[in-house]
C-alpha cells in the first residue's frame, strides 16, 4: 500500500532543502515520488501531514563504522559522542560538526536530547546535518552503486 507524508520542510542534503513537499512510498517504505504540494499531483486528504521536516534516520557512527574509521573521523571532524552522562557540545572547533547519539532507536534518542547541552547554538537544519546527513554520509549509507549507464537507462521529461 502506498502512503504520502508531508511537512513544512524535506531535509535532502544541507544545502537542498525542500518546502512543502510530498514523499511517496510503497509497501516496503521505498520512496517512490517527492512531489510538490503546490503543484496538486496528490490527494491532500491521503497525505499525512508532520510539522517540522522531514529527513532520513539518525545514523550512529559508534554503531556503523570500524573503531579505526572513527578514530579517522575524530581527526577530520568536530565528532561529538553524545551517548555518555552529562555531555556537552563544543561548537568551537572549526570542523564539520558530527552528532552520534551512540544509539538509531528514537526513545533513547530524545532520552539523551533531553539531558545533553550546547545545542541552541545550532540551526534545526545544522543538527539535522550533523546526526543525520554527514554520519551516514561518513557510513556510505549515501551511496548509489548501481548508478551507470545501462542498455536500459532512458532520458525522461517530467
Amino acid at each position: 500500500m502506498i502512503s504520502r507524508v508531508s511537512s513544512h520542510f524535506l531535509f535532502c542534503e544541507p544545502d537542498k532543502i525542500l518546502r512543502q513537499q510530498v514523499v511517496e512510498r510503497d509497501e516496503c517504505q521505498i520512496i517512490t515520488a517527492i512531489f510538490s504540494m503546490a503543484d496538486k499531483i496528490v490527494e491532500a486528504a491521503q497525505t499525512s501531514f508532520f510539522d517540522g521536516v522531514i529527513s532520513s534516520g539518525i545514523v550512529s557512527l559508534k554503531l556503523n563504522v570500524a573503531k579505526e574509521q572513527l578514530t579517522e573521523i575524530r581527526n577530520n571532524f568536530n565528532y561529538v559522542d553524545v551517548s555518555s552522562k552529562d555531555s556537552i557540545i563544543d561548537l568551537t572547533i572549526n570542523k564539520q560538526l558530527v552528532i552520534d547519539f551512540g544509539t538509531e532507536n528514537p526513545d533513547e534518542i530524545n532520552r539523551i536530547l533531553s539531558k545533553i547541552s550546547g545545542l541552541s547554538d545550532l540551526s534545526l537544519f545544522e543538527f539535522i546535518a550533523a546526526c543525520v546527513y554527514y554520519p551516514a554520509l561518513l557510513s556510505d549509507r549515501i551511496a548509489f552503486p548501481d548508478l551507470f549507464v545501462k542498455p536500459e537507462t532512458r532520458i525522461r521529461k517530467i
